[in-house]
């Protein structure tokens, strides 16, 4: 790119809060850090001239790890850019990247919305999109118009993989005070990924059935799991959504419970539910080393009264 010229700047003219190419997102690796700090940046960034100083084009993460291990007034190589070329410096600060590295779900979104705004239909279609393997289907459009629409802190959780893409679906269309709800849950709970999309999953659930806020569901089965202290424990929490949502479930759970513990098995004699209570068949387990344990426990089945076997399967 023949526009491109080698000059110098201080730390200080370059706009760091400008987003006009958003390609980087997340924290800085420590080997980058550490090798910023002892050899400084070793290939050169590229930034383009504005009225408000120089923009980041491409090398934000090795500005921004210079950048705190220097003084603002420390200079620095670039090459710069004057003029309109932002299409032209967005599609090599988009390539050069990704020669490099894979880009987090919040980079995908905020490069994809920019090129939105930068390219047409057809160019997104036929370079960006391949570019960035976001599949042709409109749920991964609405999907990443989302996340660039998210409060920065849930952005942070999404690029630290705490949160899954997946769960960005279910919860896209929620508002910035539920938002906030989750985001709260996840510093106090340490929830992550596979049980925090579980656990996303059931509020969004109990919201569209009841037509209520996620944030109604969330608040009423934290009432009911805290602790003394007032701690969450998230095995609780999830039983407690579980619960919410499929009553009549926790129901027929709870009154087989009690049918059993009124048989009084012994305890190497062991007897499971069909799953979930959909029909099936109850299972009947026991262990037995030798012929005595056997007959024993032989005695102890045919001790139980057939009308509590029948109470015990019962459905109502």
């Amino acid at each position: 790119m023949n526009f491109l010229k080698t000059v110098s700047c201080k730390l200080s003219e370059i706009d760091f809060s400008d987003r006009s190419f958003p390609f980087s997102c997340g924290g800085l690796p420590q080997k980058l850090l550490a090798s910023v700090d002892h050899v400084g940046i070793l290939q050169l960034p590229v930034l383009l001239e504005s009225a408000a100083g120089y923009k980041i084009v491409c090398g934000r993460r090795r500005l921004e790890a210079l950048k705190r291990s220097r003084t603002q007034d420390v200079e620095i190589e670039i090459l710069a850019a004057a003029g309109n070329y932002s299409r032209e410096l967005f599609r090599r600060a988009l390539w050069e990247n990704l020669a490099q590295r894979e880009f987090n779900s919040v980079e995908i979104a905020d490069i994809y919305v920019r090129a939105l705004e930068l390219f047409s239909p057809d160019e997104v279609l036929s370079e960006i999109q391949p570019a960035l393997k976001i599949p042709q289907k409109e749920r991964f459009y609405r999907r990443y118009q989302a996340i660039a629409r998210f409060p920065e802190e849930l952005r942070e959780l999404l690029a630290a993989g705490v949160i899954d893409p997946e769960s960005v679906d279910l919860m896209r269309e929620w508002d910035a005070a539920e938002h906030q709800a989750l985001i709260d849950l996840i510093t106090e709970t340490g929830l992550r990924r596979n049980k925090l999309r579980e656990v996303i999953g059931r509020l969004d659930d109990l919201a569209r059935r009841d037509g209520v806020s996620p944030c109604q569901p969330l608040a009423s089965a934290c009432a009911v799991i805290r602790d003394d202290a007032g701690k969450l424990a998230i095995a609780d929490l999830r039983a407690q959504l579980k619960a919410q949502l499929y009553p009549n479930l926790t129901a027929a759970r709870r009154d087989f419970s009690e049918k059993l513990a009124r048989l009084s098995l012994p305890a190497d004699i062991r007897l499971d539910s069909p799953p979930d209570f959909e029909g099936g068949e109850f299972k009947l387990c026991f262990n037995f080393s030798d012929s005595r344990q056997w007959q024993a426990s032989c005695r102890k089945l045919n001790a139980i009264a057939l009308e509590d076997i029948d109470e015990l399967c019962s459905r109502t």
